[in-house]
């Protein structure tokens, strides 16, 4: 049975954001065509337990991404 080992593409840029019981992590990472990304995750402690959720977006969609987030984040900011 072959093992598989899980590589993490180091980040050619990073930002975090703090908030009251989560971490948010932005990275812009290439993947080994060269294709840069963003990747979102998210960490949070629940019932004294570790979790992780993450979003990838690629080049190719990043506009219509954040136009969506933008637009969304101004109904969310109206209501």
């Amino acid at each position: 049975m072959q093992e598989t080992t899980f590589q993490q593409t180091p980040a050619l840029y990073s930002q975090e954001l703090k908030t009251k019981g989560k971490m948010y992590f932005f990275d812009v990472k290439a993947a080994k065509n060269g294709a840069k990304y963003v990747r979102i995750s998210e960490h949070w402690m629940k019932d004294g337990q570790p979790h992780r959720g993450t979003v990838t977006v690629f080049k190719e969609q990043l506009e219509d991404f954040a136009k969506t987030f933008s637009e969304m984040a101004e109904k969310t900011m109206q209501a």
